[in-house]
């Protein structure tokens, strides 16, 4: 099965990315871009929703060169960047599934910078990725886990590929 039958399979139709809106004019002229992209283009990011040590651990495991997405419409670290300020005025932003069909798509179980992530390619996400539990459990801590699971695509995801920007909670 491909990365669509099987988001589809579980009512899956969007894929998600969290920010401030201050950057969403900066999206609308550029799109989603990763964060090595924004250093070395010196594209000017208002707020970041990632920490600084973060974005040290990303660039240390080369996953800045990837922009991170959610499965879901409410990622654990979404709550975190609103929690330490790092986002104040919230937004989501829905992504057509479609922008994840590239070879290079990477995917990870938990947040993919942390020790024991699993990192892996889309002939496995079926057999990782427990979508009953990131959609239907309803033990909080189980599922906080199961939907800090990620999604790396190392392209820009172009404003065509944008389905919608929504208000954060």
């Amino acid at each position: 099965m491909n990365i669509q039958e099987i988001l589809n399979n579980h009512g899956i139709n969007s894929i998600w990315h969290f920010t401030d809106r201050s950057n969403i004019g900066s999206i609308e002229e550029n799109g989603l871009l990763p964060l090595n992209t924004l250093l070395k283009e010196k594209i000017e990011v208002s707020r970041y929703g990632a920490s600084d040590s973060s974005h040290r651990q990303d660039i240390r495991k080369g996953l800045d060169k990837c922009i991170h997405l959610s499965f879901i419409q409410d990622h654990p670290m979404y709550h975190i960047a609103k929690r330490d300020g790092r986002i104040v005025d919230p937004v989501w932003i829905e992504i057509d599934i479609d922008s994840m069909t590239a070879k290079n798509t990477l995917f990870s179980n938990i947040l993919a910078n942390t020790y024991n992530a699993k990192i892996f390619k889309s002939d496995e996400l079926e057999e990782i990725i427990n979508f009953d539990t990131i959609l239907y459990e309803k033990d909080f801590y189980t599922r906080k886990e199961a939907r800090k699971a990620e999604i790396m695509i190392f392209n820009s995801i172009t404003t065509n590929q944008i389905k919608g920007i929504y208000n954060g909670k």
